[in-house]
């Protein structure tokens, strides 16, 4: 068991990323004396980077829309080296339309964020091919918008979690398109979790030139050393057009020999190699 004093997670309470924190603590059983939502993913890393004795649960990647690209590039813009990626969990996402109203034919508009709503995108174009969509900053704010609005003609897409805590009829469930829908969480910090036998390590890479083949390189010295790449994605630069980092996850820990010498011979090929955070997966 470790202690830190804070835990910032995108709220509110009710938001899968809440759900996320409650089977963190479970599992993980730290001592935590504050929980607090954040209105964005943005604001929960500006709160991790100022407060040292903090820890953060943020959404990384959904099993239908990919990589969560709010959390990865302002995790990246982070200044302190010792915050750094300490554990992993993935979450089922189950997609569930509640309202007020308990007469589904009455909804005009609908609230939720995002992700929620491409991952219901089959559902609302069938079901509600000319009601408005509202992005917002995530489920559980939608959810307890409508709660505290007197429009009965207006939804959100949420969590079951979150019908109970704001008191909304459940009017649809199960909504996602596709019904194994899973999003993977961080544990980030400065606090190092008790590590298990499933285990990666993160990075964010530039080549030194930008040219045909750059990423094969990458992938050759990877596969040198025998180490299976899990994850990778490409975020742009923002420095010139066409111009991109690679978002990595290797699986191994930093202290394994084969990583360790990969990374080594990254480092020396690479304009930029960050390491993210060698960390567990916790089921």
């Amino acid at each position: 068991m470790f202690h830190v004093q804070n835990l910032y997670y995108l709220g509110p309470d009710g938001s899968n990323s809440h759900n996320a924190v409650i089977k963190f603590l479970n599992i993980c059983k730290p001592d935590i004396t504050n929980k607090i939502p954040q209105k964005s993913i943005k604001f929960a890393l500006k709160e991790l980077e100022q407060d040292k004795n903090s820890i953060a649960v943020l959404p990384i990647e959904n099993s239908i829309e990919g990589l969560v690209r709010e959390t990865i590039d302002n995790f990246v813009k982070i200044n302190d080296l010792s915050v750094k990626i300490q554990g992993e969990l993935a979450l089922p996402i189950k997609h569930i339309l509640m309202a007020k109203s308990s007469n589904i034919n009455e909804i005009k508009k609908i609230y939720s964020h995002p992700q929620a709503f491409a991952q219901c995108s089959k559902y609302l174009y069938e079901k509600f091919p000319y009601v408005e969509l509202k992005e917002v900053s995530s489920t559980s704010y939608a959810a307890e918008k409508v709660s505290f609005d007197n429009d009965n003609t207006i939804a959100a897409i949420a969590n079951e979690t979150c019908s109970d805590i704001f008191g909304l009829n459940i009017l649809a469930t199960d909504i996602n398109d596709e019904k194994d829908n899973q999003t993977r969480f961080y544990i980030l910090g400065r606090t190092p979790i008790e590590k298990n036998n499933k285990n990666k390590t993160a990075v964010m890479i530039s080549p030194k030139v930008n040219r045909a083949g750059a990423l094969c390189d990458i992938l050759q010295i990877l596969a040198k050393y025998n180490i299976n790449l899990s994850y990778i994605d490409s975020r742009p630069s923002k420095r010139h057009l066409g111009e991109y980092l690679f978002f990595m996850e290797l699986d191994g820990l930093e202290e394994d020999t084969e990583i360790k010498s990969a990374l080594k011979e990254l480092n020396e090929y690479a304009e930029f190699l960050k390491i993210l955070g060698s960390f567990s997966i916790y089921s």
